[in-house]
């Protein structure tokens, strides 16, 4: 499905979540979506010093989410797992790919890959949803905000 990157970022953003975790679209394609977070000062410092592993986990929700709408499907959550590899250190720009390799009727199964701005692997995730109908992008001109 071809959309306007401006309109799936603006859809994102009306996500009270994504939008209070400052996720960003910076690629949605048929093939996979992208999406960034800006890790600035400590604020999702743990003890040891790094960003906290739950970043990682909502982004890859958010960014596999992002990649079944494109496929033209509304879905849920029924399962997510990560694997870390690397730590993330504060003021770092992540990056999540994720692309959907299981377009099902009912379920759907997405990867979504992080790496920092040094292009380090910094972790894997994998999720399974269940599909709740047909999603529909805003086309340009609707109101959004609504």
């Amino acid at each position: 499905m071809k959309v306007d990157i401006d309109i799936v970022e603006k859809d994102l953003q009306k996500n009270p979540f994504d939008s209070f975790m400052g996720f960003h679209v910076e690629k949605a394609e048929d093939t996979e979506s992208v999406l960034i977070f800006e890790n600035k000062g400590s604020a999702w410092e743990n003890p040891n010093g790094t960003m906290y592993g739950g970043v990682l986990y909502a982004m890859a929700d958010s960014a596999m989410e992002v990649a079944c709408a494109l496929k033209g499907k509304a879905v849920l959550t029924l399962d997510l797992a990560m694997n870390y590899f690397s730590p993330t250190y504060p003021d770092t720009t992540v990056r999540a790919v994720a692309k959907v390799v299981h377009n099902g009727r009912t379920t759907m199964v997405a990867l979504c890959d992080f790496y920092d701005n040094n292009e380090r692997y910094l972790a894997h995730g994998k999720g399974t949803f269940f599909v709740t109908g047909e999603y529909h992008f805003p086309k340009e001109g609707d109101d959004i905000n609504g």
